[in-house]
């Protein structure tokens, strides 16, 4: 058989499994997310479920974002606070959270 491009669905079947990741690309390290006003937390992830988003200042747990999402990239938050900078924001697996990604604020 010759060598068909990936693109048709006639890849071949590899045993490497790609391990599970989530990369937080918003909201920009520059722009702090004010109170009482929208922000879109984006992220992009290879998960086949659904995730859980939280705030943080070091270990302490600030706010519960989202205790469960689907995992599409994107989550409106309006946040109830004044966030400050050093906070960071963390999206895990809902299934598994040692599987986590995080953005520092």
């Amino acid at each position: 058989m010759r060598h068909l491009p990936d693109y048709l669905g006639f890849c071949k079947k590899t045993k490497n499994q790609v391990a599970p990741k989530i990369l937080i690309t918003q909201p920009a390290k520059k722009v702090l997310a004010k109170k009482d006003q929208p922000y879109l937390i984006l992220w992009r992830d290879n998960l086949n479920g659904d995730v859980s988003i939280k705030l943080y200042d070091g270990n302490k747990l600030i706010q519960n974002i989202s205790s469960r999402t689907a995992s599409d990239g994107v989550y409106e938050w309006t946040p109830g606070i004044s966030v400050k900078e050093g906070y960071f924001i963390q999206i895990s697996s809902w299934k598994d959270r040692n599987i986590f990604g995080q953005l520092q604020l």
